[in-house]
């Protein structure tokens, strides 16, 4: 009878505990929104481009919790060994929301067209229909006509600086063997129909090839030629593929047939009109309106914030440590020394890597027109780390500078916040 007893009881217990579980995972407080990318090793890039997108969602979206899956396993790979960062597969992605409860999932893929990269999502998504009480997918950036005039309006709007009678403006896309490949001819005629005839969009895999585009650019009589990239993000093929110095790359390629050539290494998500083509899509997904306004990118370019923040006039003279906040994980800072003299503040950062070789206060744009004389040159301290010494307004306030990247010979934009709860109370004037 004891032993009956003690049955019961642990089968009691047994059910109560699956009975909990079941309860926890019912009331998951949020609905998840997937964002599902091909992915890139190229940091900074996908700070600006995927990184832009998904902020572009919260933004619009905040009762929905942000996940981030990428297609492309290869580059999983290699930003986990090479940085320590973790990236889920669309898979992964999946499982880990069926084993945290969560109910209504919406997947918003990055991807530019309906090709095997996007069928492969939808494929791998609706294996786990059963296991949501909802779940949607969006729609890639090209879809509709609308969608189609759109980015044609962007693309070309983007180079309208360019648009002169001796150049000719090329967009490298992928190119695929799925039907889809259609989809840069008819965005190339969607741009010839408003009116750009020296606007060409040529692929790296399929067609139209690049001998296909330099007979255009030949026939249109320019003799400069401009390039940028049609994917969401300028990694490999942008850098490489399209802007390297190897002599199959298209710039080398365009040089040798006696161009002037200009690369320009930015992907489509940098433009905020593409940003909010992926937040329509996926409220169509959520079968709600896009609310107005959104599709800002994570890392605009603005002004220092003086009129608020904790000001040198408000500390004590002396020398304190600080933490930093920075808008790129790719310019991290491990120690900041803030020097405060005669109502100056004097930020020492230290940084974690040696990829940067000058900085400036103010944005990239303005960087790259700015003499060297304004630029902020690197330190070395007792450690052999390499040191910025940046003036800073204000605490508790952005402050947006410039960094010069040695690797890429180009400027990026970032914004950091100094902490003013890290200094100690008698720091600060009564």
């Amino acid at each position: 009878m004891a032993f009956l007893l003690a049955v019961v009881m642990l089968l009691s217990l047994a059910g109560c505990g699956e009975k909990k579980a079941a309860e926890t995972q019912s009331t998951y407080p949020n609905p998840v929104l997937l964002v599902v990318s091909f992915g890139t090793s190229y940091n900074d890039s996908r700070d600006v481009t995927i990184g832009a997108i998904e902020s572009a969602l919260h933004t619009a979206y905040p009762t929905y919790e942000l996940r981030r899956a990428f297609t492309s396993q290869t580059i999983i790979d290699i930003l986990a060994k090479r940085d320590g960062l973790q990236i889920d597969n669309v898979t992964e992605a999946m499982e880990k929301m069926v084993a945290a409860g969560v109910k209504q999932v919406v997947v918003q893929p990055t991807h530019v067209m309906s090709g095997y990269e996007y069928d492969d999502v939808v494929k791998e998504v609706n294996a786990f229909k059963d296991k949501f009480e909802s779940l949607s997918i969006g729609l890639p950036l090209l879809s509709s006509d609308e969608d189609y005039s759109r980015v044609a309006t962007a693309i070309t709007q983007e180079t309208a600086q360019y648009d002169k009678a001796d150049t000719a403006v090329v967009f490298m896309g992928h190119g695929t063997g799925h039907e889809a490949n259609a989809t840069y001819t008819k965005l190339q005629q969607v741009i010839a129909d408003q009116g750009h005839d020296r606007c060409f969009i040529g692929t790296v895999e399929a067609t139209p090839t690049l001998q296909d585009i330099m007979e255009k650019v030949k026939a249109s009589g320019a003799k400069k030629v401009v390039m940028l990239p049609l994917m969401i993000v300028a990694g490999d093929h942008a850098n490489n593929d399209m802007a390297g110095d190897e002599a199959d790359s298209w710039k080398s390629q365009f040089k040798s047939a006696g161009y002037d050539v200009t690369c320009l290494i930015q992907g489509l998500a940098q433009m905020d009109s593409v940003r909010r083509l992926f937040v329509e899509h996926a409220a169509t997904a959520m079968g709600v309106s896009a609310p107005a306004g959104t599709g800002e990118t994570i890392e605009e370019p603005a002004t220092t914030n003086t009129s608020t923040g904790v000001s040198a006039d408000q500390i004590a003279d002396g020398t304190y440590t600080v933490s930093v906040d920075s808008s790129s994980s790719m310019f991290k800072i491990t120690d900041c020394q803030l020097t405060v003299e005669n109502g100056k503040m004097t930020a020492l950062i230290t940084m974690s890597g040696d990829g940067y070789g000058k900085m400036f206060m103010g944005t990239a744009d303005d960087a790259a027109s700015a003499q060297e004389s304004q630029m902020i040159q690197v330190g070395t301290n007792d450690a052999g780390e390499k040191t910025f010494a940046l003036p800073i307004d204000a605490l508790d306030s952005d402050v947006v500078c410039a960094a010069w990247s040695i690797k890429k010979e180009t400027w990026y934009d970032r914004t950091l916040t100094f902490h003013a709860a890290d200094l100690p109370a008698e720091a600060l004037k009564k």
